[in-house]
């Protein structure tokens, strides 16, 4: 299995680097948590698999599951382990056995950020992968020149932003596009739960699911500006489980999926609402059952439903979990 070491010591180097590896084209990313580690990323691309793990005493330890996305990773890093700009070929020093070696890093692959012009919706989710807490679908309607202010003020997606930028953020937001401009579609994980089954028991899985929370965002939103002919959503799967899950306002717009879509300020606008929200929800539930409810599905998460069941019993961890992750059969 191909791996290189290297050191990150500072802790700006250690963020940009971690920003640099989630913004790489076409590849899914889970960050999960690990003992000594600052974070873990796993990421699947279409050649294979990746992983990054940064430890807090700066050793940062990279594998994957081939030579060329082993390389693709490393390329991010410049001389002495300095973390270069994405797209930029670059020169890699030094790799796990102190050897050098030489890696060029071409980014042909599209960014996600599309030529669209005028008026739009842009919906993004968040807690898709966390086994507490609801999952939020958001939508956020903008213009081009509210476009034009969100960029400026540094709008980007939730991902790379702290919780406390990203409240900041979701209050510029409302004042920029207005509350009305803003759809939530919040389902709880009582409601989650319900809904998942009824999916499940018609045939159709999680991507109806969140196809059907995109839509509902998009068709709220048509309900109050009509004129919007167009939606752009990242690309979660086959564009037709979002346009089957419209109705008669949906019928007639143009939807653009995309991998890597928060490059567009509307679906990272949506981002960082959705973020928002479902963090504002998980401390509601985290504070109404006097218990931490950590982020993610990693080993901490399952301690802590562990803890919960103990606490409260088997059957309220409908109330504050998504029980058909594989956490609920391993307690």
């Amino acid at each position: 299995m191909p791996a290189a070491k290297f050191a990150l010591k500072q802790s700006q180097e250690k963020l940009r680097f971690k920003h640099a590896l989630m913004a790489l084209p076409e590849t899914d990313w889970t960050e999960k948590t690990e003992q000594y580690c600052d974070y873990r990323l796993d990421g699947k691309a279409s050649g294979g698999w990746l992983r990054a793990k940064q430890f807090t005493n700066g050793t940062l330890y990279l594998e994957a599951s081939t030579d060329d996305l082993l390389v693709l990773m490393t390329g991010l890093l410049g001389g002495q382990g300095q973390v270069a700009a994405p797209k930029q070929k670059s020169l890699l020093q030094g790799g796990a056995s102190g050897t050098s070696a030489t890696a060029v890093v071409k980014a042909e692959k599209p960014s996600g950020l599309l030529d669209v012009k005028g008026t739009y919706i842009g919906t993004d989710e968040s807690g898709k992968g966390d086994y507490f807490g609801p999952l939020v679908v958001a939508g956020v309607l903008v213009t081009d020149q509210t476009a034009a202010i969100l960029t400026e003020l540094g709008v980007m997606d939730s991902k790379k932003l702290t919780d406390a930028r990203i409240g900041g953020m979701y209050q510029k937001i409302l004042q920029v596009v207005g509350e009305d401009a803003v759809s939530v579609v919040e389902m709880g994980p009582a409601k989650y739960n319900q809904l998942y089954d009824r999916f499940k028991q018609s045939g159709k899985n999680l991507n109806h699911l969140l196809a059907w929370g995109h839509a509902t965002a998009i068709e709220n939103l048509l309900t109050a500006f009509p004129d919007c002919s167009q939606a752009i959503a990242d690309q979660f799967g086959d564009e037709r489980y979002i346009l089957s899950q419209l109705k008669d306002k949906g019928k007639g717009i143009t939807l653009h999926q995309t991998p890597r879509a928060e490059a567009n300020v509307g679906v990272a606008a949506a981002s960082i609402v959705a973020r928002y929200r479902f963090t504002g929800k998980l401390k509601q539930l985290a504070a109404r059952y006097g218990i931490t409810l950590p982020l993610g599905a990693g080993p901490q998460v399952k301690l802590a439903a562990k803890q919960f069941v103990e606490q409260h019993g088997r059957p309220a961890l409908a109330e504050v979990a998504k029980l058909h992750f594989k956490t609920t059969q391993e307690l």
